[in-house]
C-alpha cells in the first residue's frame, strides 16, 4: 500500500485540489519563520488578525466576514488576546457586543504575514513572468467576485 502523504501530487486533477497546492505554498512561507517571531500562530490566526480593521469590529462582523460562527471566532480571538495579539472590551452602550482591536503586536504579525505573501507572489512573478502572473491575479479577482 502507498502512503497518499508521500506524494502531494495526489488528487492534483481538478482546480480545486491545483489551488489548495497554491494555498501550500502561501501558509508555507508565513509559517516558516513564524514561530520564532510569533509563537503559537496558525495561518488561520494570520488571517482573522489581517480581517480586523484599525478601529476594531464587533464579533458578529467578523465572524461573518470570516465565515465563522460566533463562538468560533470568539475562541479564536480569545486565543488571539492570551497571546496579546488583540485585546476586545464590550460597548459601553451595549454590553452584550464585544469589540476587538489588533495590539501593536497584532499589527507587527499582520505586516508579518502580508511580507510572507508579498515574497510569494514575487517569487511567482518570477517563475511565471510579469505578464501571466498579472494576469493570474486577475483571473483570480474574477473568479472570487459575486457570481
Amino acid at each position: 500500500m502507498t502512503s497518499v502523504n508521500d506524494d502531494p501530487r495526489v488528487g492534483t486533477d481538478h482546480i480545486a485540489a491545483l489551488l489548495g497546492l497554491a494555498l501550500r505554498r502561501i501558509r508555507s512561507e508565513i509559517l516558516a519563520t513564524s514561530e520564532e517571531q510569533y509563537p503559537g500562530l496558525r495561518v488561520s490566526h494570520y488571517r482573522l488578525l489581517e480581517l480586523i480593521p484599525p478601529d476594531g469590529a464587533r464579533i458578529t462582523d467578523l465572524a461573518e466576514v470570516a465565515t465563522m460562527t460566533k463562538q468560533g471566532l470568539g475562541q479564536h480571538v480569545d486565543y488571539l488576546q492570551k497571546l496579546g495579539y488583540t485585546e476586545s472590551a464590550r460597548l459601553p452602550t451595549d454590553r452584550r457586543v464585544r469589540l476587538v482591536r489588533r495590539t501593536p503586536l497584532g499589527d507587527e504579525a499582520v505586516a508579518f504575514s502580508r511580507a510572507a505573501i508579498a515574497r510569494v507572489e514575487q517569487s511567482w512573478s518570477t517563475q511565471l513572468g510579469p505578464t501571466r502572473y498579472t494576469h493570474l491575479r486577475q483571473t483570480l479577482h474574477e473568479l472570487g467576485g459575486d457570481p
